[in-house]
């Protein structure tokens, strides 16, 4: 029997028993042969045998139907006014609600209340509570304390289907999922094994179960990815976009960065923070940096194998100062987020890749020179821009680059970025993000931009 059927059925028994003109009893039950007739004569036929076997294959048990056949019901979920009689139960120790994201904020402040419901439902498994929650969008599980809650007085109802009922669930006694816990380097390696083996395939399945195409996409970034030199970059005619670029400093990371400005359209670009000898940086063996969290979340690592050029020459050159190289990869498909879930549909953004100086490792080789060192940084971070800025990218993601495990000094680079943005790419890009998660860097970043802005308008 179609999913429509049930559907509908649901709403008839369930909510508006009126739309096909039947009427149900204080216990929820309605005459069968009633039901039949109305929904025919609504354009809905159904014979009997057809209705026992949808109450019978109902994938939560939703109905019931009396022993002799003549009526039926829904177990449970009504907004019209019913008295289901239903058992009271103990309840387990645990039991389980699925939601979506945007629901828990409210649901911190005031629990879970059943709205126009009798009940609040849940679940005694796992996988029906993530069915249950998976029908809004990304499923998030809370955990309920249905036992301490039944030594707290509350009372829980068991219907016929197992789905387990109350009338309220405090906030204190509902388990949240941890946002707080990081990604361990076991978690890390198993994403980016995941990843690649969805970039192999072509294809994967998202937290819904849809399965989305990748194969044309990554096709696409690596057959377009090319290796920049400075030393035989040539830009085309400048052609200058906007008046002023719209420059901001947030506190988020790349790839929240590039979810929060896909809705608004246009070429979305970003900054890679390479490691100048190896394609991914760490990712595969679970390091975490940005380089890392881009190759766990994208196809960059495939996009960044087709040339080794870069990351020969630099292993050769022998110094921490690296080389002027950038390799840009087109419309990269970013298909994964922070966590590691898997994103509802691909997100296209063009990446950058360029390594800045390690002056970390300058420092420990005693061959460090500031002079030589800010040379490299701005020379570079020209390079990314006027890359960015003649591949057509609107809207480009930045961020504190090098001053993280590279020990560059964060006002350094800020500013580095700063004199080029109100300088000579002032009119190249719509909008400019520098995400950099708050700390140290973020405030040299906020300084910065904060000042070079008023420096620009005054």
């Amino acid at each position: 029997m179609s999913r429509s059927t049930s559907k509908l059925l649901s709403l008839i028994l369930r909510h508006e028993p009126a739309k096909v003109g039947i009427v149900l009893d204080d216990a929820g039950w309605t005459d069968v042969a009633a039901l039949l007739s109305a929904l025919a004569a609504h354009g809905h036929p159904l014979t009997r045998d057809q209705l026992a076997e949808l109450v019978r294959t109902s994938d939560k048990q939703r109905f019931a139907m009396s022993p002799d056949g003549a009526r039926i019901r829904a177990n449970q979920g009504h907004s019209v006014d019913v008295e289901l009689d239903l058992p009271v139960a103990a309840p387990p120790a645990r039991l389980f609600h699925g939601t979506v994201a945007d629901f828990l904020d409210a649901i911190r402040t005031n629990g879970l209340i059943k709205g126009a419901r009798h009940h609040v439902h849940m679940s005694a498994d796992v996988e029906t509570a993530t069915k249950v929650g998976g029908r809004r969008g990304r499923p998030v599980i809370l955990v309920i304390r249905a036992e301490a809650m039944g030594e707290a007085g509350h009372v829980f109802y068991r219907s016929a289907n197992g789905v387990w009922l109350t009338e309220h669930v405090p906030p204190e006694f509902i388990e949240f999922p941890d946002r707080s816990r990081p990604l361990g380097r076991a978690d890390k390696i198993r994403i980016a094994e995941q990843t690649l083996a969805a970039c192999d395939s072509g294809r994967y399945a998202n937290e819904r179960g849809a399965i989305i195409e990748l194969r044309g996409a990554i096709e696409r970034a690596v057959a377009g990815t090319v290796l920049h030199d400075l030393a035989t970059y040539v830009s085309p005619p400048v052609r200058e976009r906007v008046p002023v670029a719209a420059i901001s400093v947030t506190s988020e990371t790349t790839i929240a960065a590039l979810r929060r400005l896909r809705p608004t359209g246009g070429h979305i670009g970003c900054l890679n923070f390479a490691s100048a000898k190896n394609p991914g940086g760490g990712f595969l063996g679970g390091a975490q940096a940005q380089e890392e969290s881009l190759a766990r979340s994208s196809a960059l690592y495939p996009c960044l194998q087709t040339q080794p050029e870069h990351y020969a020459r630099n292993r050769a050159n022998q110094s921490a100062i690296y080389l002027d190289l950038a390799i840009y990869s087109p419309a990269v498909p970013f298909f994964r987020d922070d966590e590691g879930r898997w994103l509802d549909a691909i997100i296209p953004c063009s990446v950058i890749t360029c390594a800045a100086p390690n002056a970390a490792a300058l420092r420990q080789q005693g061959t460090y020179e500031a002079a030589a060192v800010e040379a490299a940084l701005r020379s570079r971070a020209g390079l990314v821009l006027a890359i960015a800025r003649d591949h057509g990218i609107e809207k480009l993601i930045l961020g504190a680059w090098g001053a993280g495990v590279f020990g560059n000094d964060p006002l350094v680079v800020a500013r580095t970025f700063a004199d080029l943005l109100h300088g000579p790419f002032e009119r190249a890009f719509a909008e400019v993000v520098f995400a950099v998660i708050h700390g140290p860097n973020h405030d040299a970043f906020a300084e910065t931009f904060s000042d070079s802005s008023r420096a620009g308008r005054a």
